[in-house]
């Protein structure tokens, strides 16, 4: 294993075997170190807790495990529906930690929880998009960084269909070498777009491709299930029906990593398939 030594929004270094290495920040999908079950284990489900361990970790200059900390109670929060102690943690680690590694988390979970929210929060969601770009391109941080605050800026802005899928094919394009998270999800969301517009056979392709793909992050993977399944589910028949919902519960048992708001349409659209199945497993399903 490695031991991380530090994270900053420029790199993450590490040693291994005596010898320190490091990372360009925007290649680093997730952190789990070995102390942070330890250090944090009481907050675990506790964000309240979770927040006081974060702070002990920062007075004790435990830069990487601090940042961890105010990541995990903003986490908790939003996943409790308390969105004001969330975002208050996450501003809490933006002071803190001005060139941290955490920091484009902080832009990712805030974003998240906007357009979560749908209409009423894309304002918002536009605002960090944005905020995050100019963070991104005046802090020269790393490339895939931008990359990612414009994909943010286009699924917030939601423009027309034509626009809105030029403006994700750019970002595939711009993304497949500096950022392979986000080009699978701008491909999912290319594929909506063409779902929804009854290009059906294009959108299926992109599905496939991203299913078979080896190492694809929950998100990604989730929103390819999700439109197979109600690309199934408008299909028409009871057959049709349960296909789609093997692929909603997919969702629920192979990605449950994704966002909040794709499980949360997972199970939803789960329902509707199980009604139109209405199959002999039908009733333990609604049970």
């Amino acid at each position: 294993g490695a031991n991380v030594t530090e994270w900053t929004v420029r790199s993450l270094r590490y040693k291994r075997s005596g010898s320190s290495e490091s990372v360009d920040s925007d290649q680093v999908a997730k952190i789990e170190l070995g102390d942070f079950k330890k250090v944090f284990a009481r907050g675990d489900r506790d964000p309240a807790l979770m927040l006081t361990l974060a702070r002990e970790q920062l007075a004790a200059k435990e830069m990487v495990l601090a940042q961890l900390g105010f990541l995990s109670t903003a986490r908790q929060y939003f996943d409790q529906g308390e969105a004001s102690p969330a975002i208050a943690a996450l501003n809490e680690l933006e002071k803190a930690f001005p060139e941290g590694g955490g920091l484009p988390d902080v832009y990712r979970l805030k974003f998240e929880y906007y357009l979560s929210t749908g209409v009423a929060g894309a304002s918002s969601a536009l605002k960090v998009a944005k905020k995050y770009e100019n963070s991104a391109v005046t802090g020269a941080w790393p490339t895939g960084f931008s990359v990612e605050a414009s994909f943010f800026q286009a699924l917030a802005e939601q423009s027309s269909p034509a626009d809105y899928q030029s403006k994700l094919r750019g970002i595939v394009d711009q993304s497949r070498s500096t950022n392979t998270v986000v080009c699978n999800r701008a491909n999912v969301e290319l594929a909506h777009s063409l779902r929804k517009e009854n290009k059906a056979d294009e959108a299926k392709g992109i599905y496939d491709t991203i299913i078979k793909k080896e190492g694809v992050d929950h998100s990604a993977r989730a929103g390819a299930y999700l439109g197979l399944g109600q690309m199934m589910l408008s299909g028409g028949d009871k057959e049709d029906a349960k296909k789609a919902l093997l692929m909603f519960l997919r969702v629920r048992l192979e990605t449950r990593e994704s966002w909040p708001g794709l499980q949360a349409e997972a199970l939803f659209h789960s329902i509707a398939a199980a009604r139109k199945w209405a199959g002999p497993e039908y009733l333990y399903i609604m049970g």
